[in-house]
Formats: C-alpha cells, sequence, structure tokens
C-alpha cells in the first residue's frame, strides 16, 4: 500500500475518533445538566415546603390563646412524619402533575391543613395549581371530586396517598358532569366549578373533630 494512502486512512481514523469522543462528551454533558436541572427543582420544591412549613408554624405561635377575644380555637389537623411518608410515597410515582385546592371560607384551620397538604405535594414533585376559598359553606371533612367517571393515574395516586395516611377523604367520580346538571336543574346551586383542565380538586371542610 503506497505510503500516502496509509496516511490519509491514519488521518481518517484519527477523525473519527475525534468525532465519536466529542459526540460521546457533548451527549455525556447533556445527560449531566438534564440531572442537574432535575436536582435544582427538586431543591427548589423542597425550599418551598420548608418555607411554607415555617409560616404555618410561626403563624401557631402566634395563635391567641383558647378563650381570647377570637374565639375557642378550633383542634389543628397536623400530618405526623408517617403520614407525611405515606402520601409522598404515593405523589412521587407521578411527579410533574397538578393539584387544586378548595377550602372552608373564613376557617384558619382548614387553611393551615391545606397548607401541610400542600407542602407534601410540593415534596413530591407536584404544583399547587391553584388555591382558594369555596363560595359556599363545605361540610366537615376531606373530598376529594373527580372530574371524569374514571381517574387518571395521577389522581389515584393522590388519593390513595391520602388513603394511607388514615385522612379517609370523600371520593367522587364525574364530578364535572354532576356540577352542569345541578346547574341546570337549579341555577343558584353552589358547588366547584372545573376549570377545562381540570381533572380533580381536594376540597377541605372544616375539622370533623372540632368540638362544638
Amino acid at each position: 500500500m503506497p505510503v500516502g494512502d496509509s496516511s490519509k486512512i491514519a488521518l481518517g481514523a484519527a477523525a473519527a475518533v475525534l468525532l465519536l469522543g466529542g459526540l460521546w462528551y457533548t451527549a455525556t454533558l447533556r445527560a449531566q445538566n438534564a440531572m442537574l436541572r432535575e436536582q435544582i427543582a427538586g431543591y427548589e420544591h423542597a425550599a418551598l415546603a420548608a418555607e411554607r412549613r415555617a409560616a404555618l408554624a410561626e403563624a401557631g405561635s402566634k395563635s391567641a390563646p383558647r378563650g381570647s377575644a377570637t374565639g375557642n380555637l378550633k383542634p389543628q389537623r397536623m400530618l405526623s412524619d408517617e403520614q407525611r411518608v405515606a402520601i409522598g410515597s404515593q405523589l412521587s410515582t407521578t411527579p410533574g402533575k397538578k393539584v387544586w385546592f378548595v377550602r372552608e371560607p373564613n376557617d384558619l384551620e382548614a387553611e393551615a391543613f391545606q397548607r401541610e397538604l400542600e407542602a407534601v405535594f410540593l415534596e413530591s414533585g407536584w404544583e399547587i395549581a391553584d388555591s382558594s376559598e369555596a363560595g359556599y359553606r363545605i361540610k366537615a371533612g376531606l373530598f376529594l371530586y373527580i372530574a371524569d367517571s374514571e381517574p387518571a393515574d395521577h389522581i389515584s395516586a393522590a388519593l390513595n396517598g391520602l388513603r394511607a395516611a388514615g385522612l379517609d377523604p370523600f371520593a367522587g367520580n364525574g364530578y364535572r358532569a354532576f356540577y352542569e346538571r345541578k346547574k341546570k336543574e337549579d341555577p343558584n346551586f353552589r358547588g366547584n366549578e372545573l376549570a377545562p383542565e381540570q381533572d380533580f380538586v381536594i376540597v377541605i371542610g372544616p375539622n370533623p373533630d372540632a368540638s362544638t
């Protein structure tokens, strides 16, 4: 084989090695960047959840004592570490999903309990799509209303997590059709109107264990 051909082959092989090395290096950098983005997102969720818990603890420490001018305080629902783990173990199977909350109006205990739940969802990689007070009085307890007749996997994960924590929420399927039917029957009906993209809502009523 002529010397010139050998040199060309050697140069071609070297170029191929350099090209493959460059492609491998680029792919490695992309994978590392993706991992870093996921880690940063996880840190941000955890930081936000921690801030919410700190704010809740501070608000609790500033609560008026029982029998003060604000009236008797209701027993506060709080999640134990075991309950957080039970809920989070289910929610973490479907991260990146959205959750909606509606709570009893003018009820500080219900609002504080909602923040407890929100923190677990955030820590599990979920997004709080909306949080609001209801425009009507809610029955005591915890409710999960599902828009369609069959819940998607992430909704089942949320429901199973709440049940695993012993919270025993009432779950109702086909809520969107139910709401529309009730509105036709009675224009004054007050419930939870679901947005087009909203597939479920967690509704927090007064503490059923509160003394009357």
